[in-house]
């Protein structure tokens, strides 16, 4: 039995309607709401100890990437306001900023349980926990892009030295940048379809599906950003006036939210196939030896 493009998207699409993936996107967009100020919060607390001192302008310019402009006006903002008093919130209630930064990933975990069509859910405990570990994982794939991104203009004054061409630097770099976020946002994505879901590990597939996810994630955001910024963006302060921006920001994360769990429904559509395949080819090996 082939497998097509065809059969595949429509395998996918009668999923998605099935197991109301789109319903599903709205709540994990929601968790991604409520964790989105605790997370800013550890973000800039993370960020004050890296020895830049436009650490945070570097971290800007990184996640612009990834979350379209209209998206990264709330959070540029959000994060001049957190950054002012980041100490005094982490020393009074770390502890409690993680417990609400890591709902976001306890969303993603019971939306890929879902996904994958799990009867029996991990416990509370068991949950919170492995919520908990993703917050910092993920935390660390930021971290470290974030790191690499303010690290690249130092390794381009060095490599300048060897190779003087200071315009090849500046023409490139934009495309470094716009690589290391397509890396680390496929690296998040990977981890959280290999330990999200309540499912057994042997013969999982993941990776086809994080590769279409990120791809799609990044062409989101831009296009996203390229709409907003040319055709909706007098629309959007016409209707919603003070509200557009947070509109849109929301618009982004209930569209992630698709994205994510519509990358592992195709992996769950490409295993399922797969797996028919593999047992159908051993079906006709058995036969073929019982013939001979």
């Amino acid at each position: 039995m082939r497998v097509t493009m065809k059969s595949l998207a429509k395998r996918v699409f009668i999923d998605i309607e099935r197991k109301h993936l789109p319903l599903v996107a709205a709540g994990v967009a929601y968790f991604f709401l409520v964790s989105l100020i605790p997370g800013l919060i550890l973000l800039a607390g993370a960020v004050a100890y890296l020895p830049w001192e436009h650490a945070m302008e570097g971290t800007t310019a990184f996640m612009a990437n990834v979350i379209p402009s209209q998206g990264m006006a709330l959070i540029e903002d959000l994060l001049v306001k957190v950054t002012a008093h980041r100490v005094g919130l982490l020393s009074v209630g770390a502890i409690a900023t993680v417990w609400i930064t890591s709902k976001a990933f306890k969303g993603i975990i019971s939306g890929l349980d879902i996904v994958y069509e799990v009867r029996v859910p991990r416990r509370l405990w068991t949950t919170r926990i492995l919520a908990f570990a993703l917050t910092f994982a993920v935390g660390t794939f930021l971290l470290l892009g974030i790191f690499l991104t303010l690290l690249a203009p130092a390794v381009a004054s060095l490599l300048a030295a060897v190779i003087p061409a200071h315009s090849f630097w500046s023409q490139t770099w934009p495309y470094v940048q716009w690589l290391l976020s397509a890396v680390f946002t496929f690296g998040a994505i990977e981890l959280l379809y290999v330990l999200a879901p309540n499912a057994p590990w042997k013969g999982r597939l993941t990776v086809p599906g994080a590769v279409l996810a990120t791809i799609a994630l990044l062409i989101m955001s831009w296009g996203m950003g390229f709409y907003f910024h040319h055709f909706g963006d007098m629309k959007l302060n016409n209707v919603y006036g003070a509200l557009a921006t947070p509109f849109a920001l929301l618009v982004w994360m209930y569209w992630s939210a698709n994205v994510i769990l519509i990358g592992a429904e195709i992996n769950v559509v490409l295993q399922g196939r797969g797996n028919k395949l593999f047992y159908e080819s051993k079906d006709v090996l058995h036969r073929a030896k019982d013939a001979a």
